[in-house]
């Protein structure tokens, strides 16, 4: 998503105008293999993929057109199926449908890409029907900033978009609303970057949670001292996971510690429920309140019953992923509801 940022933040430097593309409505499709946000510009290149080249060729046309059209036209929507000897060329174990939204890049703040392209989250406040007025976006950052207004009547009612995202924002997952007013519908997304995980110890497992970190995608530093931990969480962000394998008392309580003075959304560290406790005692004797101890997942990992180092590896990814996605780790069967969150 960075890279997509990146390009969209110098398109708007220089002037030239892009078409921003996200998925917005999902059916069918067990996995789906889109990024958050594509954008194309004049000469039909794209960065970012929706299904590849069969959503590109999907797209094109209506986003050439949206390009082309007067200023009043800024957005689009197109719906890409996958059926048929395309749902196997994508790697998909069954298809579906997608509704894609087009919108015209200078009709969103560029502030939404200066935040997405330094991993910070940010959430768009986007008028889809209604309003009885053409409204740009609006952008909206944590800690209650925002870039855009609406005006007029949707002024009141921007505000509470805005409220919305915010409150979305404080969820800490990237999520998507359409949202009915007494104006029209709106569309409140919000993009929270994967995690970064920072890994302080040595060992075979410190390789293994590398290993399975690379398959879903996040980057990972790892450290065996608590000196550069500091830096290292400023690069993983609110976003990212502190994992101490160390059972070191010199290295693992200055690197627990390090964590819980940041707002970071995962705390981990290793050890039996015997060191867990002598390494709490020292957490609180070095002035750690009973609260931020309270954040550290100890012992580290969910109960999934191994103990070779990719099992341990997975064990701790999947316990990452449920906290960063707000979800309790239990099987499906035992839930209602949708299995993929909007």
């Amino acid at each position: 998503m960075e890279k997509v940022a990146e390009a969209l933040a110098k398109a708007s430097a220089d002037g030239e105008p892009m078409v921003v593309a996200r998925v917005i409505e999902v059916e069918g499709f067990s996995t789906l293999p889109v990024d958050e946000v594509v954008a194309m510009d004049g000469s039909g290149r794209f960065v970012g993929e929706i299904f590849a080249e069969h959503g590109r060729k999907a797209i094109l046309p209506a986003a050439t057109e949206l390009l082309r059209s007067s200023d009043k036209e800024q957005l689009a929507q197109v719906d890409v199926s996958v059926g048929g000897s395309s749902v196997a060329e994508l790697g998909l174990s069954c298809g579906g449908r997608v509704k894609v939204l087009l919108q015209k890049s200078q009709s969103i703040p560029v502030e939404t890409w200066s935040a997405m392209a330094s991993r910070s989250a940010v959430a768009l406040v986007t008028v889809l029907e209604g309003f009885g007025s053409e409204e740009g976006a609006i952008a909206v950052g944590p800690g209650g900033s925002s870039w855009g207004a609406f005006s007029g009547r949707a002024a009141a009612v921007g505000e509470q978009l805005v409220a919305e995202a915010q409150r979305l924002l404080g969820d800490g997952v990237t999520a998507r609303r359409i949202v009915d007013t007494e104006l029209g519908k709106a569309l409140v997304e919000v993009w929270v970057p994967s995690p970064r995980v920072v890994v302080v110890g040595t060992g075979e497992v410190v390789t293994a949670i590398e290993a399975q970190s690379a398959l879903l995608g996040w980057e990972v530093r790892h450290t065996a001292d608590h000196e550069t931990v500091p830096e290292m969480l400023e690069w993983a962000g609110m976003t990212g996971a502190l994992v101490v394998l160390s059972h070191d008392p010199h290295v693992d309580v200055p690197a627990l510690a390090a964590g819980l003075s940041t707002p970071i959304c995962y705390v981990g560290a290793m050890g039996s429920r015997n060191t867990q406790s002598r390494r709490i005692e020292r957490l609180t004797a070095s002035g750690i309140s009973e609260t931020d101890v309270a954040r550290i997942h100890r012992p580290i990992g969910l109960d999934l019953g191994g103990r070779s180092a990719p099992e341990i590896a997975l064990a701790i990814a999947a316990e990452i992923q449920a906290v960063v996605h707000n979800r309790e780790a239990k099987p499906l069967r035992n839930t209602s509801g949708p299995i993929h969150r909007p």
